[in-house]
């Protein structure tokens, strides 16, 4: 009789300690609103502080498993334990880079690679919510320069095919400047004089 009841006592001991286990899991989750933990590959995971009562924001880029061609960058406002969901944007690009532009309320600019270029998306929260403040491609890499303010502008070079290499040094550059609300465009300038261009008075003369 004793040899009859051990496995199956066995099998009870192990379910009570699995059902246990489970539950203390189930207890340690934190209460999140609009996130749910699915079949998703986690591609970036960025950390964006905003001044003042909205406190620091988690961005994160996922790839589900049901859609491998669709990126998805979705933005949490964090509140102790808690997180909700305030932005989504999805893209069939691959993410190469995010980071936030400073410490605090900077821009938070993404870099993606889709077909032969790369694409530059910026966020921006603006009134109390994220926005996308610009979306340009390019085959180089962006540049950055910050006014006597801390303002950032964002340089995009096209460069051409020149014997078959291509070269940015006869390309141009469009500058984009940070104005407070969104990036304005100041100018489209030759790539050897883009770092003179600061403003649109400036730009017109650097034709």
């Amino acid at each position: 009789m004793r040899r009859f009841f051990t496995k199956p006592v066995m099998h009870c001991c192990a379910l009570i300690l699995l059902i246990s286990s489970s539950a203390a899991i189930a207890q340690e989750q934190p209460k999140v609103s609009g996130y749910s933990l699915r079949a998703e590959s986690l591609l970036a995971l960025v950390q964006w502080r905003i001044a003042g009562r909205d406190g620091h924001l988690r961005c994160e880029v996922l790839q589900e498993a049901s859609n491998l061609h669709a990126r998805v960058l979705t933005i949490y406002r964090e509140n102790g334990n808690s997180l909700a969901k305030i932005f989504s944007f999805e893209t069939p690009d691959s993410i190469l880079s995010a980071y936030p532009l400073g410490d605090y309320n900077g821009r938070l600019f993404t870099i993606w690679v889709g077909g032969s270029a790369y694409h530059f998306r910026v966020f921006a929260f603006v009134g109390g919510q994220v926005k996308q403040v610009l979306d340009e491609g390019s085959k180089l890499a962006p540049e950055f320069m910050y006014d006597e303010q801390g303002r950032e502008s964002v340089l995009i070079s096209e460069s051409v095919l020149e014997n078959g290499h291509w070269t940015a040094a006869n390309g141009t550059t469009t500058v984009y400047k940070w104005d407070g609300q969104g990036y304005e465009r100041i100018g489209t300038v030759p790539w050897a004089k883009r770092l003179q261009c600061l403003s649109k008075q400036s730009c017109a003369s650097l034709k």
